[in-house]
């Protein structure tokens, strides 16, 4: 969403040029630019990424050498079996990794989550083999259902998950499944689901925890005054996320871009 006069906006889009930069970026003061609230707003603007700034954050986990040279980056493990295959699924809020065995998702992030390295290294001891390049049906039946998300559908489909955690960290994981796209609660609430009203810290934490973006929907708990909280992906694709699933707050007051900022 453009607005007229944003100054302290954070990312630039120029129609001339069809890209759009961080705030400062030359590219966009040579060229001449209009505010942009979001990278999600560029992107569905037509502009693709500044080669310059990086606005996608693409270079954290180093995805701007393509998928080869990330996983070069991010993996450790160089030899044995091939265990997992990852595979780059574009979203309109950027690329998603993808990372899966032959029946089921064990790894689903925005390139840009700082902590992905982590994350990967932690999936390659658990499966005790390499991660290359590649699609399973897994893949296949992933991209679908991503598809049919951001088109509005937003039913669990039949996409088998199968991310790596803790019994406590799983537990908190189902119960976020269960959550019905337009539904919001509060990390409290969460923690009297699974039956666990005093592990509210542990319960946030195995919710920032989470590895399956958009399927185990970690989006949408909020705070606890119905503001929007920390996300691995960047607020902003939060924000648009429950904007998507047309979310209500606790309070019941509708969520829009004026509200929650990033």
């Amino acid at each position: 969403m453009r607005r007229e006069s944003a100054m302290s906006q954070r990312w630039a889009g120029s129609a001339a040029t069809g890209v759009f930069c961080r705030a400062g970026c030359h590219v966009a003061r040579d060229s001449g630019c209009d505010p942009y609230d979001s990278p999600a707003d560029c992107l569905a603007a037509g502009l693709r990424p500044c080669p310059e700034c990086d606005p996608m954050d693409e270079r954290i986990n180093g995805f701007d050498a393509g998928l080869d040279g990330a996983l070069a980056r991010l993996a450790v493990v160089r030899a044995g079996p091939v265990a997992l295959h990852a595979a780059l699924l574009p979203t309109p809020l950027g690329d998603l990794l993808a990372i899966c065995d032959a029946h089921a998702v064990r790894l689903l992030e925005f390139t840009s989550r700082p902590v992905l390295a982590r994350q990967v290294r932690a999936l390659e001891r658990a499966v005790k083999g390499r991660i290359v390049a590649g699609r399973t049906t897994a893949t296949a039946q992933l991209e679908i259902a991503l598809s049919r998300y951001f088109a509005g559908d937003f039913e669990r489909g039949e996409v088998a998950l199968s991310p790596i955690g803790t019994p406590f960290q799983q537990r908190v994981w189902q119960e976020l499944r269960s959550l019905p796209a337009g539904v919001t609660i509060r990390y409290v609430d969460l923690a009297v689901r699974i039956g666990r009203p005093e592990a509210v810290r542990a319960v946030a934490a195995a919710n920032g925890a989470n590895p399956v973006a958009i399927l185990i929907p970690c989006h949408r708990i909020i705070g606890s005054d119905g503001s929007l909280t920390g996300y691995g992906g960047g607020l902003w694709r939060k924000r648009h996320l429950l904007m998507l699933e047309s979310a209500p707050a606790v309070s019941g007051e509708s969520l829009d871009a004026g509200r929650f900022s990033a």
